[in-house]
């Protein structure tokens, strides 16, 4: 982990003001100033204790908090009476202590360490454990072992360095929040169910402040904090804006908890003889529908904005049949492969559309298709994003997303295409297109990005994210702004995208076609090379 200078004294710290602000992207203006005062709420006296990296409340009615030392230890967590004093010491069993950052409670008498740390970004996967608290606690400072389940976690992109753990205390749902001063810091989930056996995916779902080193969750779970060194963030949901607060001065903050009450925010830091200090609780922002519209840059995954209401989220651990249909038996126009229900599945929390070279119904490739005709549809207004990886062999034309008015009638926005002819070429682009009627009078206008020019490989997973708001539909790719089509340019685009037209949603892989071109001797059909994946599918409507 990063180790920052001192700072100055906790002595000092106490009786401190902190400022209380709203935040709107990444540079919050104050808003307002509370006379709140820092107390000691324990010392932690334990000599073992010498780098405090994480505070967990025990899930227990008892003020007993949980903390680690960071990396140099050895798999220990130590149970800290509301005297500061070691009650016991939990070793757990068949775990290892890489770079131990952050701990926390979940349901079910669960407390979960998350040895997340990657300081040089090199680790392929990061671990977190989880064991079951003893009802009954050592005492006189003993070691007692104890079970721990691990499961192993991976990046969508890369590795990256992290040391805040949060779990939902209701729900156990587990979040990574990433540290950086860069601005690419994130907050990840991991899926709902977790596997021990194999790696876990994480899904980046908000973008985080800088230099988060702790967070964690209000006992009942309707509220989530995050720190820094200096500062801490209050949040409803990650992609809500942040109340934001100035922390006292500490050596090394490090570690943070909500109480048991809900009403103080814990602070620790590194040390010997490190004390605990408490802070008021501050209250998340409200959303008003008298907030200033958010930047028409930035999108739902690379800030927050209070101006967008959460609808579908939509994680494929399975295929929900009120949202979607899968065609079946069935083609669509101008490309040369068959439509099959067998040819899309979910599993692992992945929807999968699979291209085959097989012979069916007069056609030599089948392949899949997803729509919510008839299910569900998108207002005018709306904002999306999809998480997908897309196939580049020969004759595979990808549409991870798409739209089409639910009355039939003329217009088509394109988020996402991929043509794998390009690919050797090197020049696999994401192409952004929007339409106007079709047949002989049909006009296209088109934004493209060459992969190269963004971050990852072409055939690797990335996000799409769309923002159609009046007189405009803004796209980006990995939070990179790739496309703007406005009202004035094209001339035509007032008559097709401003006339209140709700949207259904499309997803789709096709073979052959007049842009893919037909599959040839170079085309690879081994199964991971011919099948078009999506991880998540979030659609955001206007207040």
């Amino acid at each position: 982990m990063f180790k920052r200078a001192r700072v100055g004294s906790v002595a000092a710290a106490l009786g401190v003001s902190t400022v209380l602000v709203a935040t709107q992207g990444a540079v919050p203006e104050p808003a307002a100033a509370a006379a709140a005062k820092a107390t000691v709420e324990r010392t932690l006296t334990g000599k073992a204790i010498t780098e405090s990296s994480g505070l967990a409340r025990s899930t227990y009615r008892r003020p007993v908090l949980f903390t680690h030392n960071d990396s140099g230890d050895g798999p220990r967590v130590f149970a800290v009476d509301a005297a500061g004093k070691t009650r016991g010491k939990l070793r757990l069993k068949g775990a290892s202590a890489v770079d131990w950052e952050d701990i926390a409670s979940g349901p079910r008498h669960s407390i979960w360490v998350g040895d997340i740390g990657d300081n040089q970004r090199t680790r392929k996967t990061v671990a977190v454990y989880r064991f079951t608290e003893p009802k009954r606690l050592p005492s006189k400072g003993r070691t007692v072992k104890v079970a721990a389940k691990k499961f192993r976690f991976a990046y969508p992109d890369r590795p990256r360095d992290a040391e805040a753990l949060l779990v939902h205390p209701k729900n156990g749902r587990v979040f990574i929040v990433t540290k950086s001063t860069s601005g690419s810091a994130g907050v990840y989930r991991a899926p709902a169910k977790l596997s021990t056996k194999r790696v876990n995916k994480l899904t980046r779902v908000a973008k985080a402040p800088e230099n988060i080193t702790a967070g964690s969750f209000s006992p009942d779970g309707k509220t989530r904090v995050l720190g820094s060194y200096t500062k801490a963030y209050t949040y409803k949901q990650f992609i809500s804006r942040p109340a934001e607060v100035t922390l006292p001065e500490r050596p090394q903050g490090e570690s943070l908890e909500v109480n048991r009450r809900g009403t103080k925010i814990l602070l620790g830091s590194e040390g010997v003889r490190s004390r605990v200090l408490q802070i008021a609780m501050t209250k998340p922002v409200k959303a008003s529908s008298s907030s200033p519209a958010p930047a028409p840059t930035t999108p739902a995954s690379c800030a927050t904005s209070n101006q967008w209401k959460p609808e579908l989220d939509d994680d494929f651990n399975a295929l929900d049949p009120k949202v979607w249909n899968v065609k079946n038996n069935t083609y669509a126009s101008n490309e040369d492969s068959y439509l099959r229900a067998q040819n899309v599945s979910v599993k692992n929390g992945v929807l999968r559309l699979q291209a085959k070279k097989e012979a069916y119904r007069g056609r030599n490739y089948t392949s899949g298709y997803v729509e919510s005709i008839g299910k569900y549809t998108l207002p005018s207004t709306f904002r999306a994003e999809v998480r997908a990886k897309v196939p580049l062999e020969q004759g595979m034309w990808a549409a991870p997303l798409w739209f089409r008015p639910t009355d039939g009638q003329a217009g088509e926005i394109d988020l996402v295409e991929t043509y794998g002819n390009e690919h050797k070429a090197g020049r696999a682009a994401a192409h952004h297109t929007i339409h106007t009627e079709y047949g002989s009078t049909h006009k296209q206008s088109v934004r493209s990005k060459k992969f190269s020019e963004l971050s990852g490989s072409a055939t690797g997973w990335h996000t799409y994210t769309i923002e159609k708001t009046p007189g405009k539909i803004t796209m980006w790719v990995d939070c990179v702004k790739t496309a703007e089509f406005t009202h004035a340019n094209p001339s035509w685009y007032k008559s097709y995208y401003d006339v209140g037209d709700r949207w259904n949603l499309r997803i789709n892989l096709q073979v052959g076609g007049i842009w893919g071109g037909l599959p040839d001797g170079s085309t690879d059909w081994s199964p991971d090379k011919t099948a078009m994946q999506l991880d998540y599918l979030k659609t955001w409507v206007h207040k």
